[in-house]
């Protein structure tokens, strides 16, 4: 085998592979995104639009309840697992003010005369996130029922300006923006990718020349092997035109011979005319 044959049969193989491994990437990446849709993009969405302060706020748990039973449990402050069945469930209300939290030893404990226009919620419900369930290893709902669970504990909190009675532990605007930008960018950029490329490798009208697009090398030499239709067409024509003069000519030879028969018989018939006038 030559060295253009194995370069040939190299690339060939090379092409196939890399198509095999673009169309993997492509759907892979298509699965991915679909799963994207409710663990990242959902709640980074509903995050956002939730709107909630950006700056924490002192919280204190005011009431915290453990409960067993599919009837008992009709929310829960923090799920393992979105999907599966709520059977145990910590419920914690809390209570917040209009204030920054910045250290626990410098809060003050409001006095009650103006307990009410200190606090800007009471009793409300505490949620791990926008959703109230995650996954491991991103959610231990027994570290938060620890860390949040025992009553008059001060921490920060965030609560929504869209409704003020949605209140979370973590919220940052940057990380769910950025969640929400590579769960969209990057599973359809590389199925975009792979199905840009792997259409212009394969598809019939990518490759053709008048198209200014240049072939693979495995394609060129079979291109250049090929017959150009226009130059079939001229071939067609020429041996049309070669056809037609031969029945033209192969008719004059029929023409020419008959008229030279016919003067050949008029001969005879003028030298039997002459040789009966002599005998006679």
């Amino acid at each position: 085998m030559s060295t253009g044959e194995e370069k040939v049969g190299f690339l060939a193989k090379l092409k196939y592979y890399t198509t095999l491994t673009l169309g993997t990437t492509a759907c892979v990446s298509s699965f991915v995104f679909m799963f994207m849709i409710p663990w990242v993009l959902d709640p980074s969405i509903s995050t956002l639009m939730a709107n909630f302060n950006p700056d924490p706020v002192v919280c204190k748990t005011v009431y915290s309840e453990q409960r067993v039973g599919n009837t008992n449990c009709s929310w829960s402050s923090c799920r393992e697992g979105c999907t599966k069945e709520l059977y145990e469930c910590d419920m914690i209300y809390v209570s917040y003010m209009n204030a920054r939290y910045v250290d626990e030893d410098l809060i003050q404990e409001p006095s009650e005369d103006n307990n009410s226009t200190v606090w800007l919620a009471q009793g409300v419900p505490l949620l791990i996130n926008i959703k109230g369930c995650g996954y491991p290893s991103e959610v231990n709902c027994s570290v938060f029922s620890m860390t949040y669970g025992g009553e008059g504990e001060y921490f920060p909190c965030y609560y929504s300006r869209v409704d003020q009675n949605l209140v979370i532990t973590n919220y940052s605007w940057d990380k769910e923006v950025q969640s929400l930008a590579m769960a969209l960018l990057v599973p359809n950029l590389l199925c975009g990718v792979s199905l840009a490329i792997i259409s212009y490798w394969w598809y019939p009208g990518c490759q053709r020349r008048r198209c200014q697009y240049q072939l693979p090398p495995d394609q060129e030499d079979a291109s250049i092997n090929t017959p150009n239709e226009d130059d079939d067409d001229d071939d067609d024509d020429d041996d049309d035109d070669d056809e037609e003069r031969k029945r033209r000519f192969k008719k004059g030879d029929r023409i020419s011979s008959s008229k030279g028969r016919a003067s050949q018989d008029e001969e005879k018939e003028v030298d039997t005319a002459i040789h009966m006038q002599e005998i006679c």
